[in-house]
């Protein structure tokens, strides 16, 4: 190891506990060692300073689940594979990939992961899973840890948080355990930074500042806020992260299932009205998605036309480009926003090198339901997007499409309407 980088200090942080031991140590130096690997490859010139000691300490920590059988990570490649038939976004795993070793491809995806989250958010742009240096350095990390695991030792106060004795009846235990998960996983990157953001907003806000609201925000995140991992919240992963068997189980899925179904409230006149508004723009559309505008006059026209109030609104003839559609719960809304991406006989609008150059910024954000996102998708409306790839055209195609609910996940944090059935 050329310099020590990482301290215990700098591992403690992603730990529930304060005082390190041998087995501290031991992946501390893991840690350190994934670093000179980040340089070696250049991939840590991607990262400001303290992101490249965060993806050594979180690939290290990664390392410690899979030793210790925390469950954490197989949790999340095991619920892929029962979304999605496959244990992985963008990576076919070999004949010897097993769910609860150290895998190459687990590797490449968290680069993926981390590298998206620290260098792909600051310059707002998606990473390629086929990034070479990502390649590269997952190679050298998975050589290394293949080499230790006959040696790695198990970190027996971790194991002991989803051990049968260790018990959650109490909800202070159980928000313990999940203010640790939520903020301190090495999964989750961008949690602390929620938090910040979000304070900040309500000390904007806020015409009568309290103190104590700050940490009704820090609880309420926890409990709510839907991580890049599936949409999920982390209720729902310790739900399946806890062994079945476990004493307090159903408690756990209780939590999770509450967590994961919760919304912002809406009242009983406000869901029919918006209903009322689908129902009307359904029967206008006859059997097309969407329907698109050139002026703001023509489409308050429209809305006058079946029945839908537009009282104070003004109109004008300024040339524009404009979508409308209609869902359930949302009612009418209006998609001016990559207009030009959507592949439909019935668009004027449409430009095949724009959607291919841009089309994936659908999927990335937010600019519309993910009612219709899904509907545009089945219909071959989004076909032209598609993601960088040195491989080839199919290949920079195939990352988007087949991996799309992933990335709507993944970037956007929606799961309604995806699930099997919906």
């Amino acid at each position: 190891m050329k310099n020590i980088r990482i301290y215990p200090k700098d591992w403690l942080q992603l730990h529930p506990y304060k005082q390190s031991d041998s087995t501290d140590l031991y992946y501390t130096n893991i840690a350190n060692r994934i670093y000179d690997m980040l340089e070696e490859t250049h991939l840590a010139y991607s990262f400001e300073k303290d992101e490249v000691k965060q993806i050594s300490i979180r690939m290290a920590a990664y390392f410690e689940d899979v030793i210790s059988g925390l469950n954490i990570w197989r949790s999340f490649i095991t619920e892929h594979k029962a979304l999605y038939g496959k244990f992985l976004p963008f990576y076919t795993p070999d004949d010897h990939y097993y769910d609860d070793e150290v895998n190459y491809e687990d590797i490449r995806f968290l680069l993926w992961h981390y590298t998206q989250q620290y260098h792909g958010f600051r310059k707002s742009t998606f990473v390629s899973p086929d990034n070479a240096a990502n390649g590269d350095t997952a190679s050298l990390i998975y050589r290394m840890l293949c080499d230790e695991w006959t040696t790695a030792p198990e970190n027996e106060r971790l194991q002991q948080l989803f051990a049968p004795e260790t018990r959650y009846e109490d909800a202070n235990k159980y928000n313990e355990l999940l203010h640790w998960f939520h903020y301190q996983c090495y999964l989750f990157t961008d949690s602390k930074q929620e938090l910040t953001d979000t304070v900040k907003e309500y000390w904007e806000q806020a015409e009568d500042k309290n103190n104590q609201f700050i940490m009704v925000i820090h609880d309420s995140l926890a409990h709510i806020s839907k991580s890049a991992f599936l949409a999920y919240t982390a209720p729902k992963w310790l739900s399946l992260i806890l062994p079945a068997d476990h004493p307090d189980h159903s408690l756990f899925v209780e939590e999770g299932e509450k967590s994961q179904a919760f919304k912002e409230p809406m009242s009983e006149e406000s869901e029919k009205k918006l209903a009322e508004h689908f129902e009307k723009f359904t029967a206008a559309a006859e059997g097309k998605t969407l329907l698109y505008f050139q002026n703001k006059q023509e489409f308050l026209d429209f809305l006058t036309k079946i029945g839908i109030e537009t009282e104070g609104a003004i109109g004008d003839t300024v040339p524009r480009k404009f979508a409308v559609y209609a869902t359930p719960t949302e009612g009418l809304q209006v998609l001016s926003t990559g207009v030009e991406y959507i592949k439909d006989e019935n668009n004027p609008f449409y430009d095949q090198k724009k959607a291919e150059n841009q089309g994936l910024s659908f999927f990335m954000l937010r600019q519309c339901s993910p009612y219709l996102l899904r509907i545009l998708e089945e219909k071959g409306m989004l076909s032209d997007a598609q993601a960088k790839s040195l491989i080839g055209e199919e290949r920079s195609k195939a990352i988007v499409h087949e991996n799309w609910e992933f990335l709507m996940r993944y970037f956007l944090r929606e799961y309604r309407f995806l699930l099997p059935g919906d």
